[in-house]
């Protein structure tokens, strides 16, 4: 399936600034949901809800084998095209506790406040640190960049029971996750999930490090590729994201 991204548009975001401070304009989904870029997430999200045929709760992770390759932009439009469905309610959660940058690219003033990690360390209820995003049928859970050990934090269980209840409150739960090569993080988060979709940016990610990445995975918990960048010469429009969706 090949994803082809148009020219960039100037989006209206005079409803944003009301409560927050500029988002990201790459975030098409939620800024610009009626242009073509948009309609390449949709196509993302046709891709998912075919390799996950299911009524239940789908809790999927996004992550990439290092940083920089386009995960948080991949996790953020791809919540707000299932949400902008209007009926699914969605819950996108900042699991990068190393790295956290989906509150800063959605524009959020106070992204220091408290968050995931405060969660997990007990210090605040969920629904204490939800942030609502209207118009949208989309939850967020941003969180600060964690003090003490990640590792710890994490396998403490806490964001385990979270996620076991987000399924019982959500159709869709999506997790920017840490990229899988520089720490063990994901491989804590493989058993809570029901798959990872994997972000490679082309021409920029190495071969090998894609090859390690599904190896750590393994392929019964990896929905599917994201080629995010792919150029294609004889494109008329120039830049394509290319996505491949199996079952392992």
């Amino acid at each position: 399936m090949t994803l082809v991204a148009a020219r960039e548009r100037r989006p209206d975001i005079s409803w944003w600034r009301e409560i927050q401070a500029d988002p990201d304009p790459r975030l098409v989904s939620l800024l610009t949901p009626d242009s073509f870029e948009a309609d390449q997430y949709r196509t993302l999200r046709y891709g998912v809800e075919r390799a996950y045929p299911t009524d239940g709760c789908r809790v999927l992770a996004i992550t990439s084998p290092i940083a920089g390759d386009g995960k948080t932009l991949t996790a953020v439009n791809l919540a707000g095209a299932i949400a902008k469905a209007g009926q699914l309610r969605v819950l996108l959660l900042d699991t990068d506790l190393r790295r956290p940058t989906v509150a800063q690219m959605l524009g959020r003033r106070d992204h220091d406040a408290p968050g995931l990690v405060d969660v997990i360390q007990r210090k605040q209820a969920l629904e204490h640190t939800v942030w609502r995003l209207e118009p949208f049928n989309l939850s967020v859970v941003t969180t600060r960049r964690a003090e003490g050990d990640t590792y710890d934090l994490l396998a403490s269980g806490s964001l385990r029971e979270l996620i076991h209840d987000a399924r019982k409150h959500y159709d869709y739960v999506i997790l920017d996750s840490p990229p899988v090569l520089p720490a063990p993080d994901c491989r804590l988060l493989a058993g809570w999930i029901d798959g990872f979709l994997i972000v490679v940016a082309a021409d920029r990610t190495p071969r090998r490090l894609l090859e390690e990445t599904l190896l750590s995975l393994g392929p019964a918990k990896v929905v599917g590729l994201v080629f995010n960048g792919e150029k294609y010469r004889q494109s008329r429009y120039g830049k394509y994201y290319y996505a491949y969706y199996s079952r392992g």
